[in-house]
């Protein structure tokens, strides 16, 4: 079994029915709750947002060793968690009794920073898995070490998460050489209830209150792999009583959409969840999505982003993350991708890590998920007086992770937010001249500013100097206006006028004489909107109202970006039509919102009958007295303003990576 041609192979056909997701199981995070791996008794109410406001979600983020091992990546990790209401999942895979020391200490600094902690534990590297089941000696060595490490995790959260296995069978040694092979996935349908038996009941014995949930490789669950797999895992499991209380899941869209587009890999991650919780009786499911570039050199975009979002939540997850890889690799495919990894990163070392080397997308995936578990609309950017906030330090010379802002909450204590600027060297060299913008992103109002008075304290570490503050300004914190700390570095616009609150600091960040700032906040005199899109307002007040309406999906509309075939020869609307299943009408009847460039034009929101389908498969076709005029058109999955692209910005898509355009495409004609 090849890895890269198995998870490369078509995705399904055909969408999957969501029918019954409102009716989903949620895992319950109340203090006291008895989970110990039975059925959870919670019930979520809504499907497409995950049936909770922020305070119930179990949202989380995903700690490696290299995250959580390394002092200053793992505080900084730890309070972007806690700011966020985010629990920390810590991964050990293999962990034993000499590692209780390390992940104690890991878990005093979540309880520090008030994160709830989970653990992933239970991957089989000491011994095999025929092992397991046949050397009774082995197996209590493993199980007598899993029980110590329970017990540790236990004292401190009691009523956590524990997650056994790893990607099995990808992870761990299903069969005694370690391969991902096909006797590996026997051994997992056959062994694998008696060993996730045999280790929960060993968990449960010294974390009885603990919900302990089960990690199967992705292939395994998806319609268009091999779901029976997790099928007859869990038909084992339910024979011995031993359901797991949740299932955790992650999807890397970056293997499916390289090679079959967006929607097929839309239909993997619904399919992955929906089965999930289907053959575990309605438990739980969370979701690891993909925010970093995977081994195939692939970033994804702000749309991957937002689609592995939608899916996951629409098909019923109960919590979402986001994976931050810990080694550097530069990208070489994706379609669009967002801040794509270049430049001189370090690729090895503690601090190197999507946290490190692509901030950006990270905390965009996670401001997504934020928004979305808000159930924000598509507002106008302004945001409101309690709505959350963007803090950004605006100076020069910044160093890696030398600067600790803290700010001070509504108890009247210091908390610590971060480090910054945050960068690893040579990544990503912002500004000019050593200018930099350093954002802290999503900082609740009630939290921080409950009296309209946001106050914030910069320490600098030992032989740090050099570093000046110019200013530091509090910014609406608003998804479809997101600006990477790269492009606000570049704004050369007066700032203040778009900020809730500003104070200009120009001073010197000297070690051992903390700086000090306070802004009085307010309302802006100007929107988001005009300092991230000045010169596309009208296009995005459109969509605004197209995405405003109650019966809006993003799934039943599209964008089309037409190329002309000279320059400065964009088609009159009225003169080009789309042929669909509904009929034909003229694309100035179809969509009132474009975006032109001299070699290409962009229509937005387009209705999904105005294609039409061949052999069941999307189809694209264009008429009319204009029709000469066209080299090329793509119908392209909804972007949205969430992930707008400005018709300048799909033509130079094109013409960096067609290939990749052409995969991306519901449908294409020319070229």
């Amino acid at each position: 079994m090849d890895r890269r041609g198995f998870l490369g192979t078509t995705a399904a056909t055909g969408a999957l029915s969501l029918a019954g997701c409102a009716g989903v199981t949620e895992l319950g995070r109340r203090p006291g709750a008895s989970l110990g791996g039975g059925a959870p008794d919670r019930t979520a109410t809504e499907a497409g947002s995950g049936g909770k406001g922020d305070a119930d979600a179990a949202d989380f983020v995903w700690a490696e060793q290299a995250l959580w091992r390394d002092e200053r990546v793992r505080e900084n990790l730890f309070a972007f968690a806690g700011r966020h209401d985010l629990a920390v999942v810590i991964a050990k895979a293999d962990a034993g009794i000499d590692d209780v020391p390390a992940l104690e200490a890991a878990f005093a600094v979540a309880e520090r920073h008030g994160v709830e902690a989970w653990i992933n534990v239970g991957v089989l590297k000491s011994l095999d898995a025929t092992a397991f089941v046949a050397d009774g000696e082995a197996r209590r060595r493993h199980l007598d070490g899993l029980a110590t490490v329970a017990a540790s995790y236990a004292d401190a959260f009691p009523n956590g998460r524990v997650i056994l296995w790893q990607e099995a069978p990808v992870g761990g040694r299903w069969v005694e050489s370690g391969a991902w092979n096909d006797q590996a996935v026997s051994n997992l349908e056959r062994l694998g209830p008696r060993i996730f038996a045999d280790q929960r009941e060993q968990v449960a014995e010294v974390a009885p209150e603990a919900a302990v949930g089960i990690f199967v490789h992705f292939p395994y669950l998806v319609d268009s792999k091999q779901p029976k797999t997790f099928v007859e895992l869990t038909d084992g499991l339910r024979a011995r009583d031993a359901l797991p209380a949740f299932t955790f899941t992650d999807f890397y869209r970056g293997w499916y959409a390289k090679d079959v587009g967006p929607e097929p890999a839309n239909r993997a991650v619904e399919s992955l969840v929906s089965n999930a919780r289907t053959a575990t009786d309605g438990r739980p499911v969370t979701f690891l999505g993909q925010a970093h570039t995977i081994d195939p050199r692939y970033t994804p975009s702000k749309q991957d982003i937002w689609m592995d979002l939608r899916a996951a939540l629409g098909a019923g997850a109960e919590g979402v993350g986001w994976y931050a890889r810990t080694a550097y690799i530069p990208t070489e495919r994706g379609f669009d991708p967002f801040l794509p990894n270049r430049g001189p990163a370090a690729r090895d070392g503690p601090h190197a890590s999507t946290l490190t080397f692509a901030r950006d997308r990270y905390q965009y995936a996670y401001t997504a998920l934020r928004s979305k578990r808000r159930r924000e609309g598509a507002g106008s950017g302004n945001g409101s007086k309690t709505a959350p906030i963007d803090l950004w330090l605006v100076g020069r010379d910044f160093s890696f992770y030398d600067h600790r802002l803290s700010a001070r909450t509504r108890d009247g204590e210091w908390t610590f937010l971060g480090d910054f600027e945050g960068y690893l060297d040579g990544n990503y060299p912002y500004g000019r001249d050593g200018r930099s913008v350093s954002i802290f992103r999503g900082l609740p109002h009630e939290r921080f500013a409950p009296d309209g008075r946001l106050e914030c304290r910069v320490k600098t570490r030992p032989r740090s100097d050099g570093a000046r503050l110019s200013a530091a300004l509090a910014m609406p914190a608003n998804i479809a206006c997101f600006l990477t700390e790269g492009a606000a570095a570049a704004v050369d616009r007066d700032l203040e006028r778009f900020s809730a609150g500003h104070a200009t600091v120009d001073e010197p960040l000297t070690a051992g004489d903390p700086t000090t700032v306070a802004l009085d906040l307010g309302t802006p005199d100007r929107s988001m909107e005009a300092l991230a899109f000045p010169d596309h307002r009208a296009q995005r007040r459109r969509l605004r109202r197209l995405e405003s309406r109650s019966d809006f999906s993003p799934a039943e509309v599209f964008d089309l970006w037409v190329r002309t075939a000279r320059a400065n020869d964009a088609p009159d609307p009225s003169a080009l039509s789309l042929v669909g299943d509904s009929g034909t009408r003229g694309l100035g009847e179809a969509s009132t919102t474009v975006s032109t460039v001299p070699d290409g034009s962009v229509f937005y929101g387009l209705p999904r009958d105005a294609l039409g389908h061949e052999d069941g498969s999307p189809s694209l076709e264009l008429a009319g007295d204009a029709r000469d005029r066209v080299s090329s058109a793509y119908a392209m999955p909804y972007a949205g303003l969430v992930a707008f692209r400005p018709a300048g910005t799909a033509m130079r898509v094109l013409d960096t990576d067609p290939e990749a355009a052409r995969t991306y495409a519901i449908a294409v004609v020319g070229e």
